[in-house]
């Protein structure tokens, strides 16, 4: 009899009989880590299972199914082995049954949760259906399609099956030892939850996240996950529990515990010598190590490995300013609408633009250069000129466009997403999806395009008066939306700091903390009334404006709102109004004749009349996306045998979702490869990189947004809510800047990106507040951490690392 081996027999190096897991487990079993005890029924056993119950002929190969595999028999010989070692454990003890694929756990390929784990098992009987179960999952289609996917399809792959003791554990989760997102190796991600860990793995709750610094052993962050459910024994197996709100508002774990589990997590990465994903729990105040494997998504090609062309790059710089985070397949659609819009517009002057973006059936996304086609229509350009540049009929169709819309979306945003049935929540997804291209088209056609145009048409004039200057620094003291947001912001923070007990109350407050919030605005009545008021107008500001469904808006989730009051109670009350515009007008007066100053005082009106129309159709459109959103979450609810939960609708298709509930099955399978796949996507988004670092290995360039010259120390801030972490004087270091951004440059002597461009968000901010700014590094967040001094030469387009 050699079916079975203790965990006492198992190394790291008999992956062919125990698979990557159960390999891994006996290894830090002997090593002496706090890992529960237990054995492994060995691949032989399979093997066998499959020769014995006549799977592995080649008559049987269209059959193979996890159904059909499920249905065959133990032999004698192994369930005596089982039963011996399984009493040896203890009696009737309730186990873990968990898979190990002799290919799992390795460098290249994790296959985590490609076959199955069974929980809270007690009894031979249920022990041998269990292993039956795992045996099958081999042969699920998701476990197939992964395979498929890592190109482990062409090798013999066998499976192992661990039985464990279970452990019941009131808190557990995962850690990273490396964090997964960033790829930094000097911080380690923990994730945490109530009750078991099987609802952080399938991904059922949003759980509480902690980043450590490893090379100052504390944490340095902590967010507040949801955790609206748990995982517990039953006598079934499992069963979900809603948790309750005073455990939702909690943090799972002390710091001390916390701390523990990363330490943990440092001695298991020294013991494998690679970083590692471990999954953990805590029963009765004692720490369990419960799985380690490799950290497969470091893997990936890294940003040095990454190739694209200049032409790739650049377009990928465009796209992040707006989508600082990768599509999701929902988003694809929504964006493609709005470039048929634009590109509807090149059409009409015979100019035809290639999509440069696109996504395929995998999830993977894509980038080309989008190719440019002529037209004989374009030797029309010169005619048309006119009729593209006639503000009264471009402004007459905008407001008739805009006045219809508002309508359509207020009596959206009324409507109960509850109460309509499945097919009427998709048709007002699709209604709001073809608001949005008309959006898009008044935006480029009545707007963008003619402003473009009369400004090229001045452009030579402007440079009489001076040389340095552009279209952009004719937006100064303009009423629109963003600057209207702006100044709104600055009222609340006004209103804040005018009563010192609210001021202490809101800057002592735990945002990530949703009890903490509600009982803050629900003792402050006028406060939440004036914040109300703000939502009202701005509230479906997001923090990425062209995804439609990978976004959030204040409305969804007000803590990046937060933190801009927080940063604009920091920034002083005496900031002066500018007078670049009116400035730039008397010039025009005192260098042109009556006429000429007239005629180009009223194209600059026309300019700046343009701008709040692209602002307004802009935030309009983030209102389509953001009822939409609504409607695609309540939808996702109405199909939990499809999404484990409402986010996971990102992952179709805006056609698969129009066309729910058929071809569930089908949909579940590419959920799952598509999941798999945006870590790649991920790593293209954070990986590339459009500036240099010379030879001297101490000068950054970039492109200049505005010149100046300053020196100081940064502050890297990568997400809206670490806003509040800006102090006065502070360099900004950002991976991109959008609207919402604007306060900290009141903050901020200079300001260094890693994308943006002469005509982006941050260039015409801070020519605003005239401070310098050098922008398209690509690689500047990677370089510099906070606290590094350096000189920022904005007209050069040329940061110098002092340290």
């Amino acid at each position: 009899m050699n079916y079975v081996m203790k965990f006492s027999e198992i190394r790291k190096e008999d992956i062919s009989a125990a698979g990557g897991k159960g390999a891994n487990l006996g290894e830090l079993f002997n090593a002496g880590f706090p890992v529960p005890n237990g054995f492994c029924i060995t691949s032989r056993a399979f093997d066998d299972y499959m020769k014995r119950n006549g799977f592995d002929t080649p008559s049987s190969k269209n059959n193979l199914t996890s159904e059909n595999i499920a249905k065959g028999q133990l032999w004698k010989e192994l369930e005596d082995e089982i039963a011996e070692y399984y009493h040896a454990l203890a009696p009737d003890l309730k186990v873990a049954v968990r898979s190990s694929a002799t290919a799992e756990d390795l460098p290249e390929a994790s296959f985590a949760g490609q076959q199955e784990t069974y929980l809270n098992i007690q009894g031979l009987e249920q022990l041998y259906l269990s292993v039956k179960k795992c045996f099958a999952s081999l042969f699920s289609s998701r476990a197939a399609a992964y395979r498929k996917q890592t190109n482990f399809d062409t090798i013999k792959i066998s499976l192992s099956v661990v039985v464990q003791c279970m452990v019941n554990s009131e808190i557990s989760g995962v850690l990273f030892t490396v964090d997964p997102v960033s790829k930094n190796k000097s911080r380690m991600m923990l994730n945490a939850s109530w009750g078991l860990g099987e609802s952080i793995v399938s991904g059922k709750v949003t759980p509480d996240i902690y980043i450590y610094d490893r090379d100052h052993r504390q944490i340095i962050e902590k967010r507040l996950g949801d955790k609206k459910i748990l995982i517990c024994y039953s006598a079934d197996g499992t069963e979900e529990k809603e948790t309750s709100s005073q455990l939702r508002s909690e943090f799972s774990l002390t710091e001390k515990q916390a701390i523990e589990i990363f330490e943990l997590g440092r001695k298991t990465e020294q013991h494998f010598q690679c970083p590692q994903d471990l999954e953990w729990a805590i029963s009765q105040n004692r720490l369990y190590l419960l799985q380690a494997r490799p950290i497969t998504t470091l893997n990936v090609k890294n940003n040095s490995e990454i190739q694209l062309t200049k032409s790739q790059r650049a377009v990928l710089n465009n796209w992040i300013e707006h989508c600082p985070t990768p599509l999701y397949p929902l988003d694809v659609a929504p964006c493609l609408l709005v470039d048929e819009a634009k590109n509807k517009v090149f059409h009409e002057l015979g100019i035809f633009v290639e999509s440069e973006l696109t996504m395929a059936d995998n999830g993977l996304l894509s980038l080309s250069a989008g190719k440019i086609h002529i037209s004989p229509k374009i030797f029309n350009i010169p005619f048309l000129l006119r009729s593209f540049t006639d503000y009264s009929i471009n402004s007459a169709r905008t407001n008739d466009s805009f006045h219809t819309i508002r309508k359509e979306l207020t009596t959206i945003e009324k409507t109960d997403p509850s109460s309509l049935a499945s097919k009427a929540l998709i048709r007002q997804i699709m209604e709001l999806m073809e608001l949005s291209e008309e959006l898009a088209y008044t935006r480029f056609r009545y707007n963008i395009f003619p402003s473009v145009a009369v400004s090229k048409l001045i452009h030579h004039d402007l440079k009489k008066i001076d040389k340095n200057m552009n279209e952009y620094d004719l937006l100064s003291n303009l009423s629109y939306k963003t600057w209207n947001l702006n100044i709104e912001l600055k009222k609340l923070s006004g209103y804040i700091h005018s009563s010192p007990e609210l001021e202490q109350l809101f800057m002592e407050l735990d945002r990530t903390n949703p009890r903490a919030m509600s009982e803050f605005l629900s003792n402050q009545p006028y406060f939440k009334a004036k914040l109300q008021n703000f939502l009202n107008e701005f509230g479906w500001k997001s923090n990425s404006s062209y995804c439609a469904f990978g976004s959030v808006s204040w409305f969804e989730n007000p803590d990046s709102l937060f933190s801009m009051l927080k940063v604009l109670q920091n920034s002083g009350r005496n900031e002066e109004a500018s007078d670049k515009f009116q400035n730039i007008m008397t010039k025009i007066t005192k260098q042109f004749d009556k006429k000429k100053a007239r005629r180009l005082k009223t194209k600059i009106e026309e300019i700046r009349a343009y701008h709040v129309n692209r602002e307004e159709s802009l935030y309009m459109i983030e209102m389509c996306y953001g009822l939409a959103r609504r409607a695609a979450f309540e939808l996702a609810n109405r199909f939990p045998q499809l999404f484990k939960q409402a986010d996971d609708i990102r992952y179709l298709t805006l056609n698969e979702v129009y066309e729910l509930p058929d071809n569930i099955t089908d949909l579940k399978e590419l959920i799952s490869v598509r999941k798999f796949n945006r870590q790649k996507n991920e790593v293209l988004w954070s990986g590339f990189s459009i500036g240099t670092k010379t030879g001297t290995q101490n000068i950054l360039t970039g492109v200049s947004g505005n010149g100046g010259r300053c020196r100081g120390r940064v502050r890297k801030i990568l997400t809206q809510q670490a806003f509040d972490k800006m102090q006065p004087g502070d360099i900004l270091l950002c991976r991109y800047t959008d609207p919402s951004w604007t306060p900290l440059f009141v903050l901020a002597s200079a300001v260094i990106s890693d994308t943006g461009g002469p005509l982006s968000h941050s260039a015409i901010v801070a020519r605003e507040y005239n401070i310098p700014a050098v922008l398209g590094i690509g690689n500047a967040t990677d370089l510099l951490e906070d606290g590094d001094e350096v000189f920022v030469d904005g007209s050069s387009g040329k940061v110098i690392i002092l340290k």
